[in-house]
């Protein structure tokens, strides 16, 4: 994997500031001033898509939106084009959910009320060139090109969570990795210690992802994980989970999940009349895949449901996996990988995304 120069956030006593903080911010703000120009690999708003369309990523691959894009505010929207799945269909979600240390539960950006504007329900996430403070622009960013490395690079800032945490995401994608994205977390200097920060990709129930894929060849099923459980004040089946010992590894060694469905043709499922247009799959199938540090010990988690979110519509096929995360002890500077590999997932030792 390409390697390139980041910002580490670092606390230091009140009145002090260390050379290498210094030094760090130096380097994003001379990042910050060679802002995408041009390229035959990557898009991004007015170069490959419209100017005012929030959409950055590959050319020919994976792609990530931000509101105003259609779909909910508080959430990373996931578009694959590469499985015939025209803009402004997404093929899932991703959530910002931070866990303080010491309080009870963690936030959600998808369904916190928005202080930055009153009455909205979802965080707003802005979108920027550089790590620090931003503040919203009359024309979206670019991102950072970097030709040399061969990475296009977006900030993606959440305003604070109510629990006072505050982390901001580093998305890069890489030529030669068109189906994924990278995700660095960082800590902003006045965030809350956190004790986690889960992305939960959200929308497993429209891909009908059903066969989770851990080692040596191992195969959970939804069907098989709930009977009568009760469902939850939203609809959702408790949530299931397997450690780091039971999850893939690459060749690095790094730990890998993924999900897939059951059909090998979703877009061909029989749907009840009842079903809404925006829960029918189309294009291709595909593999959703987290992958990780090998020092992070991620434990892989899973709930479900039995109908698709916000209707009473049965789920085609019958219970399906919806939310499919990490859950990572938070360290500054951490990463995962998220991606959508075309196909279902044989269950191999090679990755779906190779």
């Amino acid at each position: 994997m390409l390697d390139r120069p980041r910002v580490k956030f670092m606390r230091r006593p009140e009145g002090t500031v260390s050379g290498s903080l210094v030094r760090g911010i130096l380097l994003v703000l001379l990042l910050a001033s060679r802002p995408a120009t041009a390229s035959d690999e990557f898009v991004w708003p007015g170069h490959g898509v419209p100017a005012d369309r929030p959409t950055w990523g590959h050319r020919d691959g994976l792609r990530i939106g931000l509101a105003p894009a259609p779909g909910p505010q508080g959430l990373i929207r996931i578009y694959a084009p590469y499985l015939r799945q025209q803009y402004p269909r997404m093929v899932n979600f991703l959530s910002v959910e931070p866990a303080v240390t010491g309080l009870p539960g963690r936030g959600q950006s998808e369904l916190e009320q928005s202080r930055q504007h009153p009455g909205q329900s979802g965080l707003t996430f802005t979108p920027a060139n550089q790590v620090l403070k931003v503040t919203a622009a009359d024309e979206l960013p670019s991102g950072i090109l970097d030709p040399q490395a061969g990475t296009l690079t977006l900030f993606v800032h959440p305003e604070p969570f109510r629990n006072g945490a505050h982390p901001i995401l580093e998305l890069i994608f890489y030529r030669g990795r068109p189906h994924e994205v990278e995700i660095t977390i960082h800590a902003a200097p006045h965030s809350a210690p956190m004790e986690s920060c889960v992305i939960s990709a959200t929308m497993g129930n429209y891909g009908m992802l059903r066969e989770l894929h851990l080692a040596d060849g191992q195969t959970a099923r939804a069907a098989d994980l709930w009977s009568d459980e009760q469902l939850d004040g939203l609809g959702f089946l408790p949530w299931r989970s397997w450690p780091a010992e039971k999850l893939g590894r690459t060749g690095k060694g790094e730990y890998e999940v993924s999900l897939s469905s059951n059909f090998e043709q979703p877009a061909h499922a029989a749907y009840a009349t009842v079903v809404p247009p925006q829960w029918r799959y189309t294009g291709q199938g595909a593999t959703h895949v987290w992958r990780t540090e090998a020092e992070s010990a991620p434990t892989v988690a899973v709930n479900a449901r039995r109908t698709y979110w916000g209707t009473v519509a049965p789920i085609a096929g019958g219970v399906c996996f919806e939310n499919f995360e990490l859950r990572i002890p938070f360290q500054d500077r951490q990463r995962l990988w998220f991606g959508i590999a075309p196909g279902k997932s044989e269950n191999t030792p090679d990755s779906p995304l190779n």
